[in-house]
């Protein structure tokens, strides 16, 4: 190390005595300052100053020690190009283009005893690209300038753009196009660029007197949408000097009680600055804060200056729905009185009938093999095919648009072969609206919607990701998460919390994209000889917590019949009885006006769907219809009687259903009756007095069926042919 001997005015010092004097002699924390004003875009950790290189682009290749007690004081490494940082001399020199004598000059007050400076001869420190580093002070040409004023018009900031030129004075384009640029903040009096301690938000005048204002990243974005005749503003430094850890030293309370909407630019770091501007806007007190998503499309970092300079359509922009909206609670605030809430309500609008509603959480729920999977499919296949009269889940569909069914469990293979047995015809390339279905097997695997950090719970970066995506699709009406334990990596089974947690984020996105939103979900398992007997049932048998039923608009349920049920169930339809095809279901919990009564599903055996056959079950048993059946019945029992070719009930070759299919004067009406109605049909016919049961001799049994007015009654009967009626 070089002994700097201080109090000797004669004599001389050469340019190395002169780099270790203004090292010693400088205070640590003007340094520090100097530092952060040559690389705004640097980040503090602790001890350390990080930025991404000399050249101040934002970054962690370059850190420097910033611990004035550190032997390694403002000294560090550049791991990108492996050149060393020497102090706040060299710092200066590369980050700024300042010569030694000027730097002298810069931090002459604390230099003031010091020898004279006699330039060495040789070598002095490299410049990098002096053509485009320049030392600025308060009389440097300057490009553009935006003054930083307060609600009284006075100036707390002056912030100035220098482009960058190469030898030729030409400007010097970055990798997008775009001009490169360098900014400084002069505040007060100080001829050199300086942050102010309390970094102000742009355009506040006219904050002051807006209710809405919006906030874009950089001064011209702003200065662009002001012409325009909005209220914008911004932050200063742009993105890289806003960071959680340099939040408190921006004041963002002019945004108390304004309604605020963010545009960020189209790229990562202008997402990831926007979503801190967010909750810094609503901890200021904002009314709400509305967060824009750029169109897809566009180019990185797209923003509202290119926007105006491609004639977009800004007020439509503003009003769209692809965005993320928070809002402040505030019981002093008159808006959340009673009385806003006058004029007709808005309807309720229903994504099926008045089954499912559109636009809310929905949680259905079944036990394993029931085939929730093929009742989602499908029912994203009808609301995007836009046919109407089609029906799903007990209902017709009412609602048509846009689907998506996320699926963590089965892969494209068997996706594909559920989507040919449903739809046989290949009638969905001719959809009027797009299905997007992901196989997550097939894509990586799955992502969490929701999962337990040590903060809390917290969305997923990957869903982040997609749900970007997803705000993006219009006329979106449904969006399928199949099955919800494998989106939720959280125990929403037992812990309150992460129930309320996930069906609060499950309300959000619904509200934001108006789509409704299913979750696929499994009930508790029960003894194989229990059954399921009413909806109330069928609500507690939904596993998790009861803040993940109560915190959902809306939940449907199907349970398996009993044995019993099922078998009477395929009899009355005419079809053969097997294990799993048998459900009911219903609306178990709504938190509006719903249809709750019982549906009653059966299984295609073809396509593996679990098809409403409620209007079919309750025609056969209803009032007019039965009495129809009972009518034709009798007249055909009293034709046959007079014509010598009486019915049994159920007995050899006369019975009523071997008859049916023999006889070409059967009554049509009688088609598709199964032994248990014709049975109960009987039995009426004979509680009513209309038809009895004879006996052909003292022997024989009474099975021949007759009117109690007929020849059999009076013993005149006479068969045919004896044959079959002896």
């Amino acid at each position: 190390m070089t002994i700097i001997r201080l109090g000797n005015k004669n004599r001389d010092m050469n340019s190395h005595e002169l780099v270790e004097l203004i090292s010693q002699k400088v205070p640590p924390e003007v340094q520090i300052s100097e530092l952060r004003n040559t690389y705004p875009n640097g980040v503090i950790r602790g001890d350390q100053f990080s930025i991404g290189s000399l050249s101040g682009e934002p970054g962690q290749s370059l850190k420097i020690d910033i611990n004035p007690r550190s032997p390694y004081f403002m000294k560090g490494q550049d791991f990108n190009g492996a050149s060393g940082i020497g102090g706040i001399v060299k710092i200066l020199m590369e980050g700024r283009g300042m010569r030694l004598p000027e730097i002298k000059e810069l931090f002459g007050n604390y230099l003031d005893d010091s020898p004279s400076f006699v330039r060495d001869q040789g070598a002095q420190p490299p410049i990098i690209n002096p053509s485009l580093r320049q030392q600025i002070t308060m009389n440097t040409p300057f490009d553009t300038e935006h003054l930083y004023l307060n609600a009284d018009g006075e100036i707390l900031c002056i912030v100035r753009r220098y482009n960058m030129r190469d030898g030729a004075g030409n400007p010097v384009m970055d990798d997008h196009g775009k001009p490169k640029k360098e900014f400084r903040q002069f505040t007060g009096n100080n001829p050199y660029p300086k942050m102010p301690d309390v970094r102000p938000l742009y355009n506040i005048p006219n904050i002051s007197a807006s209710d809405k204002v919006i906030w874009v990243e950089g001064e011209k974005c702003a200065d662009a949408l002001n012409e325009l005749g909005f209220t914008a503003t911004c932050t200063m430094g742009g993105a890289g000097m806003l960071s959680r850890k340099s939040a408190s030293q921006f004041d963002f309370s002019p945004l108390n009680g304004k309604e605020l909407t963010i545009w960020p630019d189209n790229d990562t770091a202008g997402k990831k600055v926007a979503e801190l501007v967010q909750d810094l806007a609503m901890n200021a007190g904002a009314r709400s804060v509305t967060m824009l998503t750029p169109p897809a499309g566009k180019p990185e970092r797209w923003d509202a200056a290119d926007a105006i300079a491609e004639n977009f359509d800004i007020g439509n922009f503003l009003n769209t729905t692809i965005k993320h909206v928070k809002k402040t609670i505030n019981l002093l605030d008159e808006s959340l009185l009673i009385k806003r809430f006058q004029g007709q309500a808005p309807e309720q609008k229903f994504l099926i009938g008045d089954t499912l509603p559109l636009g809310v959480p929905i949680i259905f729920s079944a036990a394993g093999d029931a085939g929730k999977g093929m009742m989602t499919l499908d029912l994203a296949m009808k609301v995007s095919s836009g046919q109407p009269m089609t029906s799903a889940f007990g209902d017709n569909i009412t609602e048509f648009g846009n689907t998506i069914i996320f699926t963590a469990e089965d892969d494209e293979g068997e996706m594909h072969r559920r989507i040919e047995r449903l739809d046989p015809n290949n009638s969905r390339f001719d959809y009027e609206h797009e299905i997007r279905i992901v196989s997550l097997p097939n894509v990586g695997g799955v992502f969490p919607i929701l999962q337990e950090t040590s903060d809390g719970y917290k969305t997923s970066v990957e869903f982040e990701k997609i749900y970007e995506q997803i705000i993006q699709m219009n006329n979106l009406k449904l969006i399928v998460f199949d099955p919800l334990a494998s989106f939720v990596h959280a125990d929403v089974n037992s812990d309150p919390a992460a129930g309320a947690a996930l069906t609060g984020l499950l309300a959000q996105v619904a509200t934001e994209t108006g789509a409704s939103v299913m979750m696929c979900h499994h009930m508790t398992k029960i003894k194989d000889d229990v059954a399921v007997a009413s909806p109330e049932q069928a609500r507690n048998m939904i596993r998790g917590t009861s803040a993940l039923v109560d915190g959902v608009r809306c939940a449907f349920a199907i349970w398996q019949v009993d044995e019993a049920t099922g078998r009477r169930r395929c009899q009355d339809l005419g079809i053969e009885y097997q294990r799993n095809r048998c459900f009911d279901g219903a609306v178990v919990k709504s938190n509006g006006p719903a249809r709750r009564d019982i549906r009653h599903f059966v299984r295609d055996m073809y396509s593996g769907l679990l098809e409403d056959k409620s209007e079919d079950i309750s025609r056969l048993h209803s009032g007019s219809n039965r009495e129809i059946k009972k009518d034709a019945l009798f007249s055909w029992i009293a034709t046959c009687e007079r014509e010598g070719r009486a019915l049994t009930q159920q007995s050899g070759a006369d019975a009523i259903l071997q008859r049916m299919s023999a006889d070409p004067d059967a009554p049509r009406t009688l088609d598709n009756c199964t032994q248990r109605m014709v049975d109960g049909i009987v039995r009426e016919l004979l509680a009513e007095g209309r038809i009895g049961k004879y006996s052909f001799s003292r022997s024989g049994g009474r099975k021949w069926l007759g009117t109690t007015d007929g020849d059999m009654s009076r013993g005149e009967y006479e068969a045919s042919t004896a044959t079959e009626n002896a």
